[in-house]
């Protein structure tokens, strides 16, 4: 079995922004979308719910607890996908794999990507994983990890789950570079032959929704 999963809580994003991705992977696989408001989902998408915390940082370290669902695809709601994603699946074996931000390497060359050491212009460590896109099989070991003193984690790791996954020790595989890009921190530049870009940042960079749409209808139409 393969599962597509999702997360929405609070009013950040909308139900179409599940169902949109339920219609772009043409109903294909089982869906689940984690959720404190059901309302507005395709009637095809099974629900979990979640009890919310306004003020949380670590809510997809929840979704760790699923399992017996075949391999899950975990998908964030700022994505876009491009290009048929069925070989996705493939390249989770035995480890759970996570986005390696290969882009940072080749943009933000003043900070040192290969160590991340505590830096003092930031609050906390930085990460070289973007947890956007996830998946795995059984990766409760993560969830019981960070169980055990949550409240010790949230403090030492305020920048949240990515973060947290690069930092505390665990194996992941890495999705192939050629697999994944981010919009915003790429050159704002629509680039095709990936099979999905994400949108990161949009809750400070709005505008950047609006702008990839355009780019990505006229490269189709053009």
């Amino acid at each position: 079995m393969k599962t597509i999963l999702t997360l929405k809580y609070g009013d950040k994003y909308s139900a179409d922004a599940v169902n949109s991705i339920y219609e772009h992977t043409e109903g294909r696989y089982n869906y689940v979308c984690v959720t404190d408001d059901p309302k507005g989902l395709h009637p095809d998408i099974g629900i979990l719910y979640l009890e919310h915390e306004p003020n949380g940082n670590m809510e997809k370290l929840k979704l760790f607890q699923l399992k017996d669902m075949g391999t899950i695809l975990y998908l964030d709601l700022d994505i876009r996908i491009q290009k048929p994603i069925d070989h996705l699946f493939d390249y989770c074996i035995d480890n759970p794999v996570i986005v390696y931000t290969w882009w940072k390497d080749k943009g933000n060359e003043q900070i040192n990507i290969h160590d991340f050491p505590w830096q003092p212009d930031f609050v906390g460590p930085l990460s070289n994983y973007n947890s956007s896109i996830m998946l795995w099989k059984d990766a409760t070991h993560i969830w019981k990890h960070y169980n055990e003193y949550p409240e010790m984690y949230d403090v030492q790791y305020p920048y949240g789950d990515d973060t947290f996954l690069y930092h505390e020790g665990f194996t992941f595989e890495h999705l192939p570079n050629e697999e994944v890009y981010a919009f915003r921190t790429t050159g704002r530049k629509y680039r095709p032959e990936y099979t999905i870009c994400l949108l990161n940042g949009l809750d400070k960079n709005p505008e950047i929704e609006k702008e990839y749409d355009e780019l990505c209808m006229h490269q189709v139409g053009h």
